[in-house]
C-alpha cells in the first residue's frame, strides 16, 4: 500500500487508547490480554498503547521510574507510548520508596495516599496523550488506572476498565476500586470475578459491568529442525509463583506410571534438581510456546489464584484438555469431565489420578480435547469477543466506531 494512502487511512480511523501498567515484551496474563486486544482491533481502529517501562525490580518507585530500554512498536506494528518520568519527576516520586522500606507497614490507606505524587508527575502528560482518543480501554490495577479515570472524566472521554485484580494482593484498595466504578463499563472476565468485585462496593447498583473474557490470540503451529522435547508430555506453562501449583504438580507426577514427560516452561527460577522425566525449559519464546501447546497431551496448571487464566483457553484453542484444581474462575472455563478434569484443591493424590486417567486412555484424552476446542470456539474465540468489545464501545460513544455493520 502507498504510504500516503496508509497514513490517510489511519487518520480516518477512530482512536482507541489502551492503557496498561506494563506491556510487551513483558510476559503475563494482563500484558497478553492488552496485546491481543491491540492486535485484534488494529484493522478497525487507530491503536495507541500507553504504558510504563518494564521495571528491573518490583519496588513501587522503580515501577514508575525505570529507564530500561524498550521498543516503541509492538510485533503487530502498534505504537507504544512510554509514560516516562523526567529527572525532576523522579525526584518528585521519591516518597514512593517508602512503600518498600523494611519495617514500613504496607496498607491500602498508605498506597492510596502515595498516589498524589504519581498524579503530580504524570497527569499533565497523560491528559495530552488522551486528548484525541475516542475510547480508552484501561487494564491498569495501579496508579495509572486512577489517573486515566481522572483525565477521561475531565475531558469527557468514553472509557472502560479491565482491572485484573488479585483480591487481597493488589488492585483492590478503596481509591482503586472507586476509580474502576466511574468507568462506562468494567469488563469482568468471569461471573465469579464480577461478583467478588461487586462485593467490595457498598452500593453497586449504578456500576455497569460486562462479562467479557480477554481476547485470546490462538497459538500458531510452529516447526523446529530439532524439537524442544521428544515423545509425549504434560505441559505446565506459567510463572514460578507459589500459587501456580508447580510443587503440587511435581509431587503428583512422581507416581505417574505412563512413559510421559512433564515439561515446565515459564519465567522465574528453574526448578533445580528434577526427576529424569521432568524437563524444565525456562522462559520460552512465542514459537516454542505455540509448539508446546500443539504437541502436549494436556495442560496441567493447578493454580490456586487466577483472575481469569488465559493459559487454559490457549490450551483449549489447540484442542488440549486441562487438568486443574476445582476453583473459581477455572471451573467457569473448564467443564469438569467434559473438556478436562478438575480435582479437589491441594489433593495431589487426586491430581495424580486425573493425570493417569487421561494419559492412560488416549481416546478419552482426545475426546476431551475436542470438547475443549468446541468450548473455546463457542465461548472464547477472538471473533466472538471482538464483537462484544465493539458493542460496548458503540453503546458508550453512541457511534459505530468501526464503520462496519454488526
Amino acid at each position: 500500500m502507498n504510504p500516503s494512502v496508509d497514513s490517510n487511512l489511519q487518520k480516518s480511523k477512530h482512536k482507541l487508547v489502551i492503557a496498561v501498567d506494563s506491556y510487551w515484551p513483558q510476559k503475563g496474563g494482563v500484558e497478553k490480554a492488552a496485546q491481543s486486544l491491540a492486535s485484534s482491533l488494529k484493522e478497525q481502529f487507530s491503536i495507541k498503547i500507553i504504558t510504563h517501562r518494564i521495571s528491573h525490580n518490583s519496588t513501587l518507585y522503580s515501577t514508575y521510574t525505570s529507564l530500561k530500554k524498550q521498543s516503541t512498536i509492538d510485533p503487530a506494528g502498534n505504537e507504544i507510548t512510554l509514560l516516562d518520568s523526567s529527572c525532576a519527576g523522579r525526584l518528585e516520586l521519591l516518597p514512593l520508596i517508602l512503600w518498600n522500606l523494611p519495617g514500613v507497614k504496607r496498607n491500602a490507606p498508605r498506597f492510596d495516599y502515595l498516589y498524589k505524587f504519581y498524579r503530580t508527575v504524570f497527569k499533565k502528560r497523560l491528559k495530552n496523550l488522551l486528548s484525541d482518543a475516542n475510547v480508552v480501554h484501561c487494564f491498569s490495577t495501579g496508579y495509572l488506572a486512577r489517573c486515566v479515570t481522572e483525565v477521561c472524566i475531565d475531558q469527557k472521554i468514553s472509557f472502560v476498565h479491565s482491572p485484573f485484580v488479585h483480591f487481597g494482593r493488589w488492585g483492590d484498595s478503596p481509591a482503586q476500586l472507586d476509580s474502576y466504578s466511574k468507568a462506562g463499563a468494567i469488563f469482568c472476565p468471569t461471573v465469579f470475578f464480577r461478583n467478588k468485585l461487586m462485593s467490595h462496593y457498598k452500593d453497586s447498583t449504578s456500576i455497569k459491568t460486562e462479562i467479557i473474557p480477554p481476547i485470546i490470540s490462538e497459538p500458531c503451529a510452529s516447526s523446529f529442525e530439532k524439537e524442544p522435547v521428544q515423545g509425549r508430555f504434560v505441559l505446565f506453562l506459567g510463572r514460578r509463583e507459589s500459587h501456580k501449583g508447580l510443587n503440587a504438580l511435581l509431587d503428583a507426577f512422581e507416581g505417574i506410571k505412563e512413559n510421559v514427560k512433564l515439561v515446565i516452561a515459564g519465567p522465574g527460577a528453574t526448578a533445580g534438581s528434577l526427576h529424569e522425566n521432568v524437563v524444565d525449559l525456562g522462559e520460552v519464546d512465542d514459537n516454542t510456546r505455540d509448539w508446546l501447546f500443539s504437541r502436549c497431551d494436556l495442560l496441567c496448571l493447578p493454580s490456586m489464584d487466577e483472575t481469569f487464566g488465559i493459559v487454559y483457553t490457549e490450551a483449549m484453542s489447540c484442542g488440549k484438555p486441562v487438568v486443574a484444581w476445582d476453583i473459581p474462575p477455572v471451573n467457569e472455563i473448564v467443564q469438569d469431565g467434559i473438556s478436562g478434569i478438575l480435582v479437589e484443591p491441594q489433593n495431589t493424590v487426586a491430581l495424580r489420578s486425573a493425570l493417569e486417567k487421561l494419559l492412560s486412555n488416549v481416546t478419552t484424552c482426545a475426546s476431551m480435547g475436542r470438547a475443549a476446542h468446541d468450548r473455546f470456539n463457542n465461548y472464547f474465540s477472538a471473533g466472538k469477543i471482538v464483537k462484544e468489545h465493539h458493542r460496548v464501545y458503540r453503546n458508550l460513544t453512541g457511534t459505530n466506531l468501526t464503520g462496519s455493520e454488526e
